[in-house]
């Protein structure tokens, strides 16, 4: 059985013996699911008293519920486990190297109130996500109607709004206007930052108002699906590899006049 100790709202304490059933593991998971309600981060403590053993239907729970418990790792801060059996404290010292963001710890019975205290310690909080960098910078050019980017990293929706914000007013200017896109280190692209709607509305308003189209250095498959796409436009796309960038620049008309990042 698995009866929950008292303990600091931020840890989930918990008494361990006998046969755990399907109902002790739902009874666990709803304690630490309220426990993440109310804190950041929360630690476990576990005391196995005796050897333990499952039923069929609590094993199949705890795997089951376990897998649900990936996104949720990272709140996760320490988790001590009060044993005297060598086999239980190997796994959870497994369990500390598969889930490196917790710190497991095992401890001797003898040692329980140190484990307590160790668990009991307010877990520090997350650090907190550093914005992504664009990576989208603008490259000025020596023509005014030849619009020229650089790609360093994954695209995301910022920076895909920002390119739709430069671009427009290309759109108002006299003749028509070459494109370059020079993909020093494309990483990918979010695919919601793709389905933005004023991308979708700009790529309809420029295929009339584009001539020519270079790229520079793109992957295998993405010189495939533009060089299979771009034919069925009215824009002439050619595509360059990176030791071809001033062939690129000498294609669109313009010469590259300063990286400026935006």
């Amino acid at each position: 059985m698995i009866e929950i100790l008292e303990s600091p709202k931020y840890l989930v304490a918990m008494k361990i013996s006998g046969t755990i059933s399907a109902e002790d593991i739902d009874t666990t998971y709803k304690a630490a699911d309220s426990a993440l309600k109310d804190n950041e981060r929360i630690s476990f403590f576990a005391e196995i008293t005796e050897k333990i053993g499952f039923t069929p239907e609590g094993l199949i729970k705890d795997l089951t519920e376990g897998i649900k418990q990936f996104g949720k790792l990272s709140r996760y801060y320490r988790a001590a486990v009060v044993t005297d059996k060598g086999w239980l404290g190997a796994l959870a010292r497994v369990e500390g190297l598969v889930f490196s963001s917790i710190d497991v710890r095992v401890f001797a019975p003898a040692e329980r109130d140190k484990a307590f205290a160790w668990a009991s310690e307010k877990p520090e909080e997350l650090p907190k996500p550093e914005e992504p960098k664009a990576s989208i910078h603008f490259l000025q050019t020596t023509n005014p109607n030849v619009f020229a980017y650089e790609v360093n990293g994954r695209v995301r929706t910022k920076d895909v709004k920002a390119v739709v914000n430069e671009f427009k007013s290309y759109l108002d200017r006299e003749g028509k206007v070459n494109v370059l896109a020079k993909l020093t280190d494309f990483n990918g692209f979010d695919l919601f930052a793709m389905l933005e709607d004023d991308l979708v509305k700009l790529k309809f308003k420029s295929l009339s108002k584009v001539d020519k189209y270079a790229v520079i250095g793109p992957k295998p498959w993405m010189r495939n699906l533009l060089e299979l796409f771009y034919p069925l436009t009215s824009v002439k796309l050619r595509v360059f590899d990176k030791d071809e960038e001033a062939a690129a620049w000498e294609w669109v008309g313009a010469q590259q006049a300063l990286l400026a990042g935006k």
